[in-house]
């Protein structure tokens, strides 16, 4: 269940198109039948939208930036559950589908900082989680692995985040983040298993797919919606080499195999 969050003093990045356009999906989505998978829809809608990595990190000021103009592989996926929550609103405006954005994106759904932001997708999953929109169901798959976490990648690469870089408090912010992650397990399907029939995988069209890693310090490196294709798991995913979101043509088995940091993937539902 979604509980909007009081934004009364929320600066927000974002353009007139902007909410043009989500008006517009949101108007389109009531025709659809009450059983459509509500995910897989507006993330089909974005199909074509330019990938722009760093699109959250403009300002040093920490502010909730609305882009339906260009996504990187997360704010594709929140960009994606914020319309499907605003979908299930008494008002399905655009307000409502700020106020969703700013609830995934932030811990407790409170803007509060750059530290505030859920960078790390383990801390995202469980915060969502907390707040009833998302369930992962890695653990329920076959053939899981589990690992323990040691994630502290931001505050050991300082210089590739502008609002950490010369910041001796954000940083340290960061770290108190980072050490409650320290020696978590979290389960994950290792990605040769990636090549298993719907019948033999559990995962459904639209359930959010994060790709884990063995990179040090780190989690999950990529993430997108799942997509059956022919009997094949494939990825509806804002891409780096594309340049925009696709329905990748590989099924997901053959676009990880050959990815040495990608050791398999975590698997969580939308909350309907």
């Amino acid at each position: 269940m979604f509980y909007a969050s009081l934004f009364f003093s929320l600066n927000v990045n974002g353009a007139e198109a902007d909410s043009i356009k989500v008006e517009n999906l949101l108007k389109d989505a009531l025709s659809l039948p009450t059983d459509s998978c509500r995910t897989l829809h507006f993330a089909r809608q974005l199909v074509g939208t330019p990938y722009v990595a760093g699109t959250l990190d403009t300002s040093l000021e920490e502010q909730l930036v609305v882009h339906l103009d260009k996504v990187d592989c997360t704010t594709f996926v929140e960009t994606v559950l914020a319309l499907a929550i605003a979908d299930k609103q008494t008002h399905r405006n655009y307000q409502a589908f700020k106020d969703a954005l700013a609830s995934i994106r932030y811990r407790n759904g409170e803007l509060d900082g750059y530290a505030s932001r859920l960078h790390y997708f383990s801390d995202w999953i469980k915060d969502n989680e907390r707040k009833g929109l998302i369930k992962e169901y890695t653990s329920n798959l076959p053939n899981i692995r589990k690992r323990l976490l040691s994630l502290d990648f931001m505050t050991t690469h300082v210089q590739s985040y502008p609002q950490l870089k010369d910041n001796s408090s954000m940083v340290e912010a960061m770290k108190k983040v980072e050490i409650a992650w320290q020696g978590v397990e979290i389960a994950y399907l290792p990605k040769e298993y990636l090549n298993l029939s719907s019948d033999e995988l559990p995962i459904k069209n639209g359930d959010i797919l994060a790709i884990t890693t063995n990179i040090k310090g780190l989690d999950v490196v990529h993430v997108g919606f799942a997509c059956w294709m022919g009997g094949k798991l494939h990825l509806l995913h804002a891409s780096s080499n594309a340049m925009k979101v696709i329905l990748d043509e590989l099924p997901l088995y053959d676009y990880s195999k050959n990815k040495k940091a990608h050791t398999g993937v975590r698997a969580i539902s939308f909350v309907q």
